[in-house]
């Protein structure tokens, strides 16, 4: 499977020169693209464009010119598999692009430094490695502070697994994973994720009111929204390694249990039905769900866990002892047909369990549930200062 590492790099004149030279072979794709649809009717294949823009480019090497019409082509065809809904990549106006290197152009040397080819005559791009894996693909964009190099390298899975035992886990807003391995259960607490998100919006909210009390494209308006953009990054990043440490807790917790394979609900689509008035709404449409469980899955699968989406419909409405289906009131299920009682979430997860291993009499659940452990984020545990790594430049 592929790994992908991400980290920050100090700019250069040259990968800034790079990225502007993408971003203007970009705007020419899409100009000429759309310019060939509304005069001729007519789609120009990939190869066409690539033979037509992308051969022998100026300043960019020939594989990374390429991959920016690759990139173009891969966004219309997300629109063309969305039926076209929502607006097509139309957008000329980039002032940066990412540029993206395959295999043949990057080469991971003996001094541990990794070297990203470049046009023949001018200096290669050279960048501290900080592992001993040579990645497959690289992509280095703009950010904020500099720009930001991810990489995917391939990664053999490494069996931790000690037992046979499987876990169901349910996905939700308040508890962002609630865990049962049928001898006991856990949770993970999501209050540390909604106050970045409170936290967020309200520090959106004030810098958008603030933006829009001054004249557009006036010196003071430009340092709002460049204000605006790096705080909003940096809760971004508070954010993804809020879930990375998270999610990693979850593995960890589920080998110590002996876990080897895990049932994990299902939540994909639920954005489509929910009517639960506005702040709830935009609660939920903010929650990382995806995220989270795409984390929970690839570090199980790293660690030799199997991993299996289930369908959760109705899993947090049906008792686990005898079957009836019931809303539940509060954080608390109890059961009007039978004397069980547990946590919301748990049931839900054990549910998802029983979903995964068989939905035979034996897998039902005998008397009351007992409470969860509870797992949250402390601030100890927050990431420390980026590290800087610089780029050089080869003759």
């Amino acid at each position: 499977m592929y790994l992908t590492r991400k980290f920050h790099i100090e700019g250069t004149e040259q990968l800034e020169r790079l990225s502007r030279s993408s971003a203007d072979l970009w705007n020419s794709i899409c100009k000429w693209y759309w310019r060939t649809v509304d005069r001729q009717d007519h789609w120009i294949s990939k190869t066409a464009m690539r033979r037509w823009h992308c051969k022998g480019h100026d300043v960019l090497p020939s594989q990374t010119a390429q991959e920016v019409a690759g990139q173009f082509y891969e966004a219309i065809g997300s629109w063309h598999d969305n039926d076209r809904k929502g607006n097509p990549p139309k957008r000329c106006d980039k002032t940066y692009n990412v540029l993206r290197w395959t295999y043949q152009g990057v080469t991971l040397r003996e001094d541990g430094v990794l070297r990203l080819s470049t046009k023949r005559g001018e200096d290669s791009i050279l960048i501290d490695w900080p592992v001993d894996e040579e990645p497959r693909t690289v992509e280095i964009g703009k950010a904020s502070d500099g720009f930001v190099v991810r990489a995917q390298c391939d990664r053999e899975p490494v069996d931790r697994t000690t037992g046979d035992k499987v876990a169901g886990v349910d996905l939700g807003e308040k508890h962002l994973a609630a865990v049962f391995t049928g001898d006991d259960a856990f949770t993970i607490n999501g209050g540390e994720l909604r106050a970045l998100r409170h936290y967020q919006n309200s520090l959106k909210a004030k810098l958008d009111a603030k933006i829009d009390r001054k004249e557009r494209g006036s010196n003071r308006w430009k340092k709002l929204v460049e204000t605006k953009r790096k705080q909003l990054d940096r809760i971004d990043n508070k954010i993804t390694d809020l879930l990375h440490k998270l999610s990693r807790k979850v593995v960890e917790m589920l080998l110590e249990r002996r876990v080897s394979a895990v049932g994990i609900g299902d939540v994909r689509g639920i954005r489509d039905r929910m009517g639960y008035g506005k702040r709830m709404n935009q609660r939920l449409h903010q929650w990382a769900y995806g995220e989270f469980a795409r984390m929970i899955e690839y570090k199980a699968e790293l660690a030799g866990i199997t991993v299996e989406r289930i369908d959760e419909a109705y899993t947090s409405q049906e008792c686990p002892q005898c079957g009836h289906r019931q809303r539940p009131s509060g954080r608390e299920y109890s059961c009007g047909e039978c004397d069980f009682h547990g946590h919301r979430d748990v049931v839900g997860a054990a549910n998802i369990r029983r979903k995964y291993v068989g939905s035979d009499g034996q897998t039902r659940l005998p008397g009351v549930m007992a409470s969860p452990s509870g797992v949250r984020f402390h601030p100890h545990l927050s990431c420390s200062s980026r590290s800087r790594r610089r780029t050089q430049s080869e003759s």
